[in-house]
């Protein structure tokens, strides 16, 4: 059986402890505060990062170092036959159509999903690519599984929209009218893209309306379930057990890290749901 080394960026949200035990390797995103750059996880925490935004400095993520990138693959290769790689959807970075491209240089050794997938899905989804390849499969025939039904349904709920403004996505006379009207948008991410999709007046609504849309319409033992908060774990904690009523499913509990906090902020919660790969 071939050996495959299985690849994700540092916006899968897993930690360096997670990522050994999981022997999942991580390509390590830059983050720059206020004109200086970091490297996720390495120069830079996850604390530094919420002190950061709830000072409301300019904090901005950008795509893996090319040349950090290619190197990986070329270490990863010296012990291992294939390099699968799952990056941030192709909707959200230009990361996955530029690891596509260098992709070819290596002569079929490496695989680079085109992904529709953002944050800790991302590593659900290589757990389950690493059982089919140990079933036989090979890594074409995974990464096509993958692109053809791999699904991610999320719903996310930012607690303000101050990190929506700082990092340019909507105007400060939006978020200042937003804030005046109390104004709750309810984002969804699908098909890779991230949209609005609703607006409410009050969280306890927000909260309300994104678990009815995230369990609406679907067989829900066809699907993996998580609530993932960014520095928010009590309201995670209560919101929990509503989203298993509702799903009828176990709920795991996750954290939005470094590179998907810097975009939606403190305070955020999401409901997701992950097809199953059969």
């Amino acid at each position: 059986m071939k050996k495959i080394a299985l690849m994700c960026d540092s916006s899968a949200d897993i930690t360096e402890e997670e990522a050994k035990a999981l022997d999942i390797h991580v390509l390590r995103m830059p983050i720059t505060i206020d004109g200086k750059e970091y490297i996720d996880s390495k120069t830079i925490s996850d604390n530094d990062i919420i002190e950061a935004l709830r000072a409301e400095k300019q904090v901005k993520t950008a795509q893996p170092v090319i040349g950090d990138m290619v190197n990986m693959w070329i270490d990863l290769l010296k012990d291992y036959d294939e390099v699968f790689y799952l990056p941030l959807s192709n909707k959200l970075s230009g990361t996955c159509q530029t690891a596509i491209g260098l992709s070819k240089k290596f002569e079929g050794r490496v695989h680079v999903v085109d992904s529709e997938l953002v944050c800790y899905p991302v590593v659900s989804v290589l757990k389950m690519a690493r059982e089919l390849l140990e079933e036989g499969y090979s890594c074409a025939q995974v990464k096509k599984k993958i692109e053809d039904d791999g699904e991610l349904y999320a719903v996310i709920i930012p607690e303000n929209l101050t990190a929506l403004k700082n990092g340019g996505r909507i105007s400060p006379a939006a978020a200042a009218l937003a804030g005046l009207l109390k104004i709750q948008p309810l984002l969804s991410v699908e098909h890779g893209a991230i949209d609005l999709v609703d607006k409410v007046r009050t969280l306890k609504k927000a909260y309300r309306e994104g678990i009815e849309r995230v369990t609406k319409d679907i067989h829900p033992e066809d699907y993996i379930w998580m609530i993932i908060d960014a520095d928010n774990r009590a309201m995670s904690d209560e919101l929990k057990p509503i989203l298993e009523e509702a799903c009828g499913q176990p709920v795991e509990q996750r954290t939005f890290k470094a590179v998907i906090l810097t975009h939606t902020g403190p305070g955020t919660i999401g409901f997701g749901r992950i097809r199953k790969l059969k």
